[in-house]
């Protein structure tokens, strides 16, 4: 095409040489020609790029399709799914990092093999639960991209301090003396260090029959720094009272099948998990948050903004190795003035 307009203008260039030659009316209708030739030409280039333009856009939206539906297929095939194992990493990450934090993550997928995982974070103090920040994570594939945790006021972000059993420990006197002013009824979280290390059901058994809930419980990871911390855990790490549960933890009771429409049929189905005693159950909350270690350092790759990969190996070991001991709770408690 840009030959044949190039040859056009050479044509169009000589017209006046031809007129010398040639009469008015001769001249003129080869003008018009030429013109009109030039013209169809010009349309028939902007006629190819759109057709190209379009094409493009059109592959374009056919690639995002595809995409999506490959993507949807890869988050959610298996059992458990990709999808599945993300928010189960992200509850983990913060039941075992985050003192009195929960979250109750929901996923979606987009195109391009992407997720987003986004949850509100929770405290319970008393018999409320406050929402106490917003959770983000981008995922590409089974990698964690982006994390983003924005906390409603940076106090909710504090983890608490403890002071291992062994340790000179600081005076909590004028703290429980401000906690006594408090009006009657008022609630608070309180972190608190005990002067030696208690097995889970133990621990619980002291807390039987008093107003206070115990909600997180701190344990001991073999960590030698804390010698030269005085004594200090500045990161704790631990489970909740009430265990995460992971995929595989439930019984899953599947109800009867109901067609809803010519070609589909629909099925109900519920998970049941196993029962936990308040004042026990020692054994199954501490198999629970071995589970969560192995989670966590089986998919290092994925709460790496959080935990250190060698730390979480190195905490899982240990735990394995020497059984859990409990020795600082976070306790938020409802007694009667407090």
């Amino acid at each position: 095409m840009e030959i044949y307009q190039s040859f056009l203008d050479e044509m169009m260039d000589g017209e006046d040489r031809f007129e010398q030659k040639a009469g008015p009316q001769e001249s003129e209708a080869e003008k018009k020609k030429y013109k009109r030739e030039a013209r169809l030409l010009r349309k028939g280039k902007w006629k190819a790029r759109i057709g190209t333009a379009f094409t493009l856009i059109g592959f374009f939206i056919g690639f995002t399709i595809l995409s999506s539906i490959g993507t949807a297929i890869f988050y959610q095939a298996g059992e458990p799914g990709y999808d599945e194992i993300n928010r189960d990493v992200v509850k983990s990450a913060f039941a075992v990092g985050y003192p009195n934090v929960i979250v109750q993550p929901s996923s979606n997928t987009g195109s391009y093999f992407n997720m987003k995982i986004n949850g509100k974070m929770i405290k319970r103090v008393g018999d409320e639960h406050m929402e106490v920040g917003d959770f983000t994570a981008n995922y590409w594939f089974e990698w964690l991209r982006l994390k983003h945790v924005e906390w409603k006021d940076m106090f909710f972000a504090f983890k608490g301090y403890f002071q291992f059993p062994g340790y000179q420990g600081s005076d909590s006197a004028s703290e429980w003396k401000r906690l006594e002013k408090l009006p009657e009824g008022t609630v608070a979280e309180a972190y608190v260090s005990y002067k030696k290390l208690y097995s889970t059901d133990d621990f619980l058994k002291r807390f039987e029959g008093k107003p206070y809930d115990p909600l997180w419980f701190a344990v001991d990871n073999g960590d030698s720094n804390i010698k030269c911390d005085y004594g200090l855990v500045i990161s704790p790490v631990g489970f909740p009272a009430i265990p995460v549960w992971h995929p595989g933890d439930g019984k899953v009771t599947e109800g009867p099948k109901r067609k809803v429409g010519w070609f589909v049929t629909m099925r109900s189905s519920s998970t049941s998990y196993p029962p936990i005693d308040t004042y026990g159950s020692g054994p199954l909350r501490e198999e629970n948050f071995i589970k969560s270690l192995h989670i966590l350092n089986r998919h290092k790759n994925r709460p790496r903004a959080s935990f250190p990969s060698s730390i979480l190996k190195k905490r899982w070991t240990t735990s394995r190795k020497t059984g859990l001991k409990s020795t600082v709770p976070s306790s938020p408690d409802r007694p009667k003035k407090f």
